[in-house]
């Protein structure tokens, strides 16, 4: 195409779906999303169906993926709508202490983050007070549960336990439905299965040059004026490197990112009902303070976590595994007879009496001390490295605590596997790498998600990043809806200059 666009995104997930929504109404925007576009009745349904969506050179439209570095590996989203479409939409705000060290204030972020949830609409489930997972937490957590909002139609849900990995019954306020049908109502172009294979400087603009994924089709260059990288942190991040020769960027590229205290780990069979064997969205969690050997205060954040309804049987049989060779008993414990007629029932059937139904899934995210770096393939595609992540001092607190917990309601501990040999610890929301920062000398972006020109001193005039790269420490909740509120501000500025130029 000869016409030259006001704005390319290059991704649909929180970051580029909030800045198309904004910039749409003052001109031209196109939304470049390497993924395909899912709709209810599409995602997975079983194992097999789950294994069959992994991206991959062979399956370009995948709809999940794992970028895998020492110590840690990640999980990816590939999508019209990012990890909107297959997350369970926890929606939480972190706490004031963690902007301390960040170039834009709490109170700054404060108007962009009620934006934000004025369009996701999050809502607490209505079935929050059966499922058992309050009670827990107050009884060894008493004064410390924050409960949890999703974004969520439940009219609409059948509370089918499938919200990962995806909602087949279009319950999901996914970013399709929401952020992007508002830039699509005020004209904004989404154009599924592009992916963006260089980005160059021309003029006073830019040149896009875009493939088409996983179909036969001739390279397009899409000439704009101003380009926002919002391709979430790996994307990103290989975009970048890959035009680092003629598109210098601060030394900070890379350094700094975090794993936000990511982990996983479970207390299977105790006496307790949980539901664990409901596959519902995740409801509530505890806030727990920690102080670093810095004297920095952070927090750790256990969610009630839930095994997604579609890996439910296999992770039945697997906990039962993995309970008697790794796990370990603590504290009060029911009658065997009783402990073993649920694994039983487990292996009959995933029922509603059984082990799983009895187990409390750790689900952690943390504010860790940010020490993972971006390393990259012979292909330069990055992943997120940090070899001895679980000496992190909040993960290891994270531990002690688990630890106290089981002795006190008892059931078998089953650790973080990622010390077992050739394991890792697994996270969904890698963060940095393009971090925020007053200048080159200390960050990759300013506030506004303009891109340092280290040669310069200045910025690279109409390039912007608004994703999860551009955050510069550990939030310690999921990151969705801060995304969302710095893509909000990213927006309302880039906003202003295409009025002013218009």
């Amino acid at each position: 195409m000869s016409d030259r666009v006001d704005v390319v995104v290059i991704g649909s997930g929180y970051g580029g779906a909030a800045v198309a929504a904004r910039v749409a109404p003052h001109g031209r925007v196109i939304v470049l999303e390497r993924g395909k576009a899912w709709k209810p009745g599409d995602f997975p349904r079983h194992l097999p169906g789950l294994a069959s969506a992994y991206h991959t050179r062979r399956n370009p439209t995948g709809l999940w993926g794992m970028r895998l570095g020492a110590g840690v590996g990640n999980a990816y989203v590939s999508g019209v709508g990012g990890a909107s479409l297959v997350n369970y939409g926890i929606t939480q705000k972190p706490e004031d202490h963690v902007f301390d060290a960040w170039p834009l204030s709490k109170d700054a972020l404060a108007p962009y983050y009620d934006r934000a949830l004025g369009v996701l609409k999050p809502a607490p489930s209505p079935l929050a007070d059966s499922l058992g997972d309050k009670q827990f937490l107050d009884g060894v957590e008493p004064g410390r549960r924050v409960d949890l909002v999703n974004t969520i139609d439940w009219e609409r849900c059948t509370h089918c336990g499938l919200c990962v990995p995806g909602c087949n019954v279009g319950a999901k306020r996914s970013l399709d439905v929401t952020y992007l049908a508002d830039a699509e109502a005020s004209g904004a172009e989404i154009r599924a299965q592009r992916e963006v294979v260089a980005l160059e400087r021309n003029g006073d603009g830019w040149r896009v040059v875009v493939r088409s994924t996983g179909r036969a089709m001739p390279d397009e260059v899409v000439p704009a004026r101003h380009v926002v990288l919002a391709a979430g942190t790996f994307g990103t991040l290989d975009l970048l490197h890959r035009e680092r020769r003629h598109l210098p960027v601060s030394d900070w590229f890379g350094r700094r990112m975090t794993m936000n205290g990511d982990g996983l780990a479970f207390l299977y069979n105790t006496s307790h009902a949980l539901s664990g064997h409901h596959g519902a969205p995740i409801t509530t969690s505890v806030h727990l303070p920690f102080v670093d050997p810095d004297g920095r205060e952070r927090t750790l954040n256990v969610m009630s976590g839930r095994i997604p309804k579609v890996a439910m049987r296999f992770s039945a049989l697997v906990l039962s595994l993995f309970a008697r060779a790794l796990g370990k008993r603590r504290g009060p414990r029911d009658a065997a007879t009783a402990r073993a007629w649920r694994r039983f029932l487990d292996v009959m059937r995933t029922d509603p009496r059984g082990a799983l139904a009895h187990t409390f899934m750790y689900k952690l995210d943390a504010e860790d001390s940010s020490n993972g770096h971006a390393v990259f393939d012979a292909d330069g595609r990055s992943a997120l490295s940090w070899a001895d992540y679980q000496q992190d001092p909040i993960v290891r607190f994270a531990a002690r605590r688990l630890e106290e917990w089981a002795s006190t309601v008892g059931g078998v501990l089953v650790p973080d596997v990622s010390g077992l040999p050739g394991m890792r610890s697994f996270g969904v929301h890698p963060l940095g790498g393009c971090r925020m920062g007053t200048g080159p000398e200390d960050g990759v972006v300013d506030t506004a998600g303009r891109v340092f020109d280290p040669a310069t001193g200045g910025v690279h005039e109409g390039l912007r990043i608004a994703d999860a790269s551009v955050i510069p420490s550990s939030l310690g909740v999921p990151s969705s809806l801060t995304v969302a509120a710095l893509a909000e501000r990213v927006g309302e500025d880039l906003a202003r200059t295409l009025q002013a130029a218009a």
